[in-house]
């Protein structure tokens, strides 16, 4: 007998009059949403889009099964609209924890359980509500209560996709929403290339901020729908981490020409952005990369594989500078000049960032960073790690510390290749070198300063967490000691 996680129900059928009115009723569904549609091509209002968006959505949400309704939100999220209650983002991820606490009541989902990452989550968010008590003005107020309500947002999602996920094959359902979401991402970045200063969704989507010089003709970064193209680029690197391992579990031949296509694309858009730092990483990811799998490296694949690499490098660079919009990646890298151990594009703000740091180093200056009297750089300081020790001092970075310490630990890899037998195991060996890759980039940017981004990452995060717990329910189940 099939062992189930409840017991079945009897399959309910509705009548023959039952049926015919569940028909009548899509029927008409579907013909208002085409009306609708239809005069919105001709005279489009913002307004009445966001509206059946949102009707789209939630009605896809409610039939789906949870981690189908997941994978819905996960492709929304890169694409919120700001409302009078938060951005579309968070009610869309409340609706989910509605549905899964009401499945969860009839006992169609499991209840939650306790994750690794809990006691940091919980040690690093009580840091960040002390940390309100040295928040000096109203306006500060009102910009740290939005990053409050941003932080527990990503931490309810975190939560509803690591208890929503609990098989394997949840887990490679998660992987395909995220790809196309990752591809979907990249098609409106080259977009964005082509159409510099347009819009693309009245109301909605429009790149009025993405500009080059020349004209608009030359030195364009992308940034795509996080509006920051350091972000993208981090967000590049990542995923073309994610896809490697994607490639390496491929076997049928088709798969693999559309993963190295996908490949490809994101590696573009890495170069259109035109920023250094996450090309710096990746190669520090790359490196640690190559020597986790040391053991199935031969001399003569590997020396191929990084003379078509770099030929595929420089010839992307080439292109993109000489054929597009962008400007030169590795001429600004190669124009980097450093003070001591600091980018010159770093001192100053690096600088001051400390010294901000150390006028509250205990609890820090509050959830928002704002111009201080005195201090010249006030904009982010382009390091996480300074970012978070400002808003919640030296205590609540290094609770953060240690969640990232957590992360690292539980992606500890069992295997040394992305393409082992185990899918679990193998996406972890690639989440450790994606935590690798992520903590350097970090050391140069802070995703906390972008409300779309900070979903990107708190749905890695759950990926990591989720894929985990998944493979250590199977050992376990194995006899296998973790």
């Amino acid at each position: 007998m099939k062992a189930t996680l409840f017991p079945a129900r009897p399959e309910h059928r509705p009548s023959v009059w039952g049926q015919w009115f569940d028909r009548a009723v899509n029927a008409l569904v579907v013909i208002a949403l085409g009306v609708i549609l239809g005069s919105q091509y001709l005279e489009p209002n913002k307004r009445l889009l966001s509206v059946a968006a949102a009707v789209i959505v939630i009605g896809i949400a409610w039939r789906l099964d949870m981690v189908s309704g997941i994978g819905v939100m996960i492709m929304a999220l890169p694409y919120p609209r700001g409302t009078v209650f938060g951005s579309t983002n968070i009610a869309l991820i409340l609706l989910l924890v509605i549905i899964y606490l009401l499945r969860m009541s009839q006992r169609e989902v499991a209840p939650p359980r306790p994750t690794p990452v809990d006691a940091p989550i919980a040690a690093f968010f009580l840091t960040y509500v002390v940390s309100f008590y040295n928040v000096e003005s109203q306006h500060d107020l009102y910009f740290a209560l939005q990053n409050f309500q941003l932080l527990v947002g990503t931490l309810i999602m975190f939560y509803l996709i690591v208890n929503s996920v609990q098989t394997e094959d949840d887990v490679k359902r998660l992987h395909v929403f995220h790809t196309a979401s990752v591809v979907g991402l990249m098609l409106i970045a080259i977009w964005e290339l082509n159409h510099p200063g347009a819009t693309l969704v009245p109301g909605w989507i429009n790149f009025e901020n993405t500009h080059g010089d020349e004209f608009n003709r030359h030195g364009v970064r992308v940034g795509a729908t996080f509006y920051d193209f350091e972000l993208l680029a981090d967000f590049c690197g990542l995923n073309l981490l994610f896809l490697g391992f994607r490639l390496a579990q491929q076997k049928a031949f088709y798969g693999r020409v559309m993963h190295v296509a996908m490949m490809v694309l994101v590696l573009f858009i890495l170069f259109a952005t035109v920023t250094r730092g996450p090309v710096v990483s990746l190669s520090v990811a790359l490196v640690y990369l190559v020597f986790l799998m040391r053991r199935h490296l031969r001399i003569v694949p590997m020396t191929i594989t990084l003379a078509g690499g770099a030929a595929l490098l420089f010839g992307m660079n080439f292109f993109v500078s000489t054929f597009t919009r962008s400007g030169n990646l590795f001429e600004r890298v190669a124009g980097t000049e450093m003070v001591g151990w600091m980018p010159e594009t770093r001192v100053g703000t690096w600088t001051e960032a400390w010294q901000r740091m150390m006028y509250h180093p205990i609890i820090g200056w509050g959830p928002y960073y704002s111009s201080q009297r005195g201090l010249e750089y006030w904009y982010w300081p382009h390091n996480l790690y300074l970012y978070v020790g400002n808003l919640t001092g030296l205590v609540g970075l290094s609770f953060f510390l240690w969640l990232f310490w957590t992360f690292w630990r539980i992606t500890k890899p069992r295997v040394d290749t992305p393409a082992g037998d185990s899918y679990l195991d193998s996406y972890l060996f690639m989440a450790h070198v994606q935590m690798a890759f992520f903590a350097v980039d970090q050391f140069k940017i802070e995703y906390l300063r972008n409300n779309t981004y900070q979903y990107q990452v708190w749905l890695m995060f759950a990926m990591w967490v989720a894929a985990y717990r998944v493979r250590r329910d199977q050992l376990r189940a194995q006899g296998v000691r973790i």
